[in-house]
């Protein structure tokens, strides 16, 4: 019972996680297609942790779970700051470059950075997998789990996200579209605010 409720709460944090990825995606890039490349691919990175553990032998309890409930944002901040990256790079486009290239380019301009923040999160943990006896036994399994979900989201990162952005980003400007959208809006709320004001 105590399992299943915490295969409930990752269950539900996984949801909200996406659920606020996609608002925070929208709200700050102002482009539904990333959002739903970054959501999409969160449960393919818990799934390979879950495979990982199944390798390593890791046991799925309280504490192992838990590791992946915080690693899990994290794994999004990764997605967020490589789309980012390339939404930047394709409003900024002004060769008319293969959308292939201007992903590669945005890819490796920020790789660098994701790999040494998830390498220095990973090194981090290097004591607690040292640890002997009862506190080896509790914190082992999280230690386990948060470097399997940040070496996942390295991969998901580094090898999934570019191809998929390409093939899932048109080349316009996106920004430049968003910008006169969003625009539109706070003007037309303005409009209907000052005639009801005036009324």
């Amino acid at each position: 019972e105590l399992i299943q409720q915490t295969l409930g709460t990752i269950n539900e944090a996984l949801t909200l996680e996406i659920l606020i990825t996609i608002l925070v995606i929208i709200i700050m890039v102002f482009n539904l297609r990333a959002s739903v490349l970054i959501s999409g691919l969160l449960p393919v990175a818990v799934l390979m942790v879950f495979i990982a553990m199944k390798l390593f032998g890791v046991d799925a309890n309280i504490v192992a779970l838990s590791g992946i409930a915080i690693a899990i944002g994290t794994m999004v901040d990764v997605g967020v700051i490589l789309s980012e990256n390339i939404i930047r790079h394709l409003d900024e486009d002004d060769k008319n470059l293969p959308i292939n290239l201007v992903v590669y380019n945005a890819t490796a301009e920020v790789s660098g950075a994701i790999v040494t923040a998830v390498a220095t999160t990973i090194i981090s943990f290097i004591p607690v997998f040292t640890m002997i006896g009862a506190e080896g036994k509790l914190f082992r399994p999280l230690a386990f789990t948060k470097t399997f979900a940040l070496a996942a989201a390295l991969i998901i990162a580094l090898f999934l996200i570019p191809p998929f952005a390409a093939s899932i980003f048109k080349k316009a400007k996106i920004r430049k579209t968003s910008y006169y959208v969003l625009n539109g809006l706070i003007k037309y709320n303005l409009k209907i605010y000052v005639m009801s004001v005036q009324y």
